[in-house]
């Protein structure tokens, strides 16, 4: 579904109108069904605490340094202040729906999750500054959290009751996947065809964000036997980026062309989230041996 997206997405367009409200819509759709399956009852703050410094450390230190690095290595301000705004934002929803996918720890990924949007609150306006003397706005980030955490969280409480809502989940999450990438695949296909010659080092910095960085993560915690859970969330946090919000806040802070970084990374991620599962399932707990 995500790969039918992405070419209908690039070929077509995506939608002529209202493409970031269907791409909202589509992941708040997604969101609520993956989220069916987690009890939040019963929070520990002790049991919470390492999971969250995982996805803190793999987030905000391993893959926010890499992008700051690309960042560095940037001539172009707007394309350098692009790089510098997707290491601030939090980690990207994706995350839920794929730590499903893989069986890992759902409910602890989406506490983590949650947490990393609350800090993200300071961190985004505070890196942005740091690095490139412009604060990004508190609203956005405000509206982006409780659309996209606050929402399918309250909904999916509300959906847990009801069993075919369970039977229904996967497909629910598919469809959802499907529209989100045409719609944002479609709007990127325009500033991607008016810069060309920015293409090829954005390409080359992208898959070392995702399939390099995310591939590297995953090979030492095999290598080094991390129990499931933790491999799992090692490697999703260390590979996904929330670029819608980048997208968004590019845009209003530093212009059309500081959202190229993101969307040539976008293109990365999409392709990333679908390798992962086959990555993974030779090791799934529960996977058919492969013949």
């Amino acid at each position: 579904m995500v790969a039918s997206g992405l070419v209908i997405g690039f070929a077509t367009g995506g939608f002529p109108a209202y493409s970031k409200e269907i791409s909202q819509v589509a992941l708040v759709l997604g969101m609520t069904f993956s989220m069916t399956e987690i009890s939040i009852s019963g929070i520990s703050p002790r049991a919470e605490l390492r999971p969250f410094l995982v996805a803190f450390g793999m987030s905000y230190v391993v893959l926010s340094g890499l992008i700051l690095a690309f960042a560095v290595l940037s001539p172009d301000p707007q394309i350098r202040s692009g790089w510098v705004l997707m290491a601030a934002v939090p980690p990207a929803i994706a995350v839920v729906p794929i730590t499903s996918i893989l069986r890992g720890d759902t409910r602890q990924s989406v506490i983590a999750l949650a947490l990393l949007y609350l800090l993200g609150l300071g961190l985004v306006p505070a890196i942005t500054l740091v690095f490139t003397n412009q604060a990004a706005p508190f609203g956005e980030l405000v509206l982006q959290t409780v659309l996209l955490i606050g929402v399918p969280l309250i909904a999916s409480r509300f959906l847990r009751r009801f069993p075919r809502v369970v039977s229904f989940r996967g497909s629910g999450v598919s469809i959802s996947f499907f529209f989100l990438v045409v719609a944002t695949a479609g709007s990127t296909r325009g500033p991607l065809l008016a810069h060309p010659e920015l293409i090829t080092s954005l390409a080359l910095f992208s898959f070392g964000r995702t399939f390099l960085l995310g591939g590297v993560v995953f090979l030492l915690t095999r290598a080094l036997r991390i129990p499931w859970a933790d491999r799992v969330a090692v490697t999703t946090f260390s590979s996904f980026k929330n670029l819608g919000l980048t997208v968004v806040l590019a845009f209003a802070v530093f212009g059309s062309v500081a959202t190229l970084p993101s969307i040539v990374s976008l293109v990365f991620e999409i392709l990333w989230l679908a390798a992962l599962p086959l990555l993974f399932r030779a090791d799934m707990p529960g996977a058919a041996p492969l013949a």
